[in-house]
């Protein structure tokens, strides 16, 4: 049992979501679950199915969405006493009946039910409008015919897809089993210069597990159906805990957004190629071997997705924990508190300034300062400009109550 859980009295305590899902589909429900790990102690998600088992424009697969049997799921998820229900299908979307069929979706749900409700289409209108996106590229599992309809349906609502690519799959059960190495190249196929960000459109492709470096590769966001859907009912429930390793969407919030400024401007300040932030809060899934805030030079790579070391155990860190003063290194080979040989090797960190951040006589995390181009002094302005970064990281992490 998980001991965040635990914290709470009981199973009363949580927000409960209920998602209606397409019977065949068989990624959403795990990949939900794991991605809810992080707020256990604070929402639990049921499910209800539909029967749903080919995608195609024909009849018989298009009514497979009638607002009346969305209904009569909501009402078993009803019997349940959740908090709000959504259909977690992108059906309106490609289907040829548009947003509008949505929305019938959702009055059927709540006339119903009486919880408020919404879907994965309404969801991703939401979300697209949250970032002032007006041109995206989108990537589906489907036959050309519903991807087609799809980006007619958007494209009906203000939206311009500027690129598209399907896997020209129809049976349900084969989307949910598509390999992460496709999804991977799918997206890459569906990504274009013109696009601001990629669409995944399907609830039953598992896209959300490669978000975070897919991201990374392409430099843009990519907002899947999954986590869009989950994204919406964390809005509806009043929950705005960021989720951790799986994309920009679910892991934004005005606190990383604060540090990504504090980590630009000290980029700035001292002519950098990167800067960092680690941070040790338990409580929000953040570890210090991953970085959740930097900011870099043109051309320089993120440390983002490198959680290959164990920081507490390198000796710059420890020495963080025993002086708890900025560490100045102006030749990282030559140091006398080695840095880590990845970081010189991989990276080619030629020099370094770390900056601890303490909480209560407690190493929560530090700023870390990385040059490329060759060893250089770090002047006194410089480690002026790392002081002011952890003051002003300091009083942000404290003012939001995450230390």
């Amino acid at each position: 049992m998980s001991s965040r859980l635990k914290r709470v009295d009981g199973l009363k305590d949580l927000k409960k979501i209920g998602f209606i899902t397409p019977s065949s589909n068989a990624a959403l429900e795990p990949l939900t679950n794991l991605m809810l790990h992080q707020i256990c102690d604070q929402v639990s998600v049921h499910f209800s199915r539909v029967q749903v088992r080919t995608l195609t424009l024909d009849e018989k697969d298009v009514n497979q969405f009638e607002s009346a049997k969305m209904a009569e799921a909501a009402s078993l998820l009803g019997d349940a006493g959740v908090d709000l229900i959504l259909w977690n299908g992108t059906s309106g979307a490609w289907s040829g009946k548009g947003f509008e069929a949505d929305q019938e979706i959702c009055a059927a749900i709540t006339k119903t039910t009486g919880v408020p409700a919404s879907t994965s289409s309404l969801a991703q209108l939401e979300v697209l409008a949250q970032y002032g996106i007006q041109n995206f590229a989108l990537a589906t599992p489907y036959v050309k015919e519903p991807a087609r309809q799809m980006a007619k349906t958007y494209e009906s609502a203000g939206f311009k897809v500027v690129s598209e690519a399907h896997l020209n799959i129809t049976q349900n059960t084969i989307i949910g089993a598509t390999s992460f190495d496709t999804i991977r190249q799918l997206l890459r196929d569906a990504d274009s210069p013109a696009a601001e960000c990629i669409v995944v459109g399907c609830t039953n492709l598992p896209a959300v597990a490669v978000l975070d470096e897919m991201e990374h590769e392409l430099g843009k966001p990519i907002f899947d159906s999954v986590a869009v859907t989950l994204w919406q009912a964390l809005q509806m429930a009043s929950i705005t805990h960021p989720l951790h390793g799986w994309g920009k969407l679910l892991r934004d919030h005005e606190v990383l957004g604060g540090l990504d400024a504090i980590l630009a401007e000290l980029l700035s300040a001292t002519s950098a190629s990167r800067t960092t932030i680690r941070l040790d809060i338990p409580e929000l899934n953040i570890g210090v071997d991953d970085v959740y805030a930097e900011a870099t030079a043109p051309g320089v790579s993120s440390l983002r997705l490198d959680s290959s070391l164990n920081q507490r155990s390198l000796a710059t860190v420890q020495w963080l924990e025993q002086h708890r003063e900025p560490l100045i290194q102006e030749d990282c080979v030559n140091a006398e508190v080695p840095p880590p040989k990845p970081l010189m090797g991989v990276y080619g960190v030629k020099a370094q300034a770390l900056g601890p951040l303490v909480w209560r006589d407690t190493l929560v995390g530090w700023i870390s300062i990385h040059h490329l181009p060759g060893t250089r002094e770090w002047t006194g302005q410089d480690i002026a400009a790392l002081r002011s970064a952890m003051d002003q990281a300091s009083r942000l992490l404290e003012s939001a109550g995450w230390v």
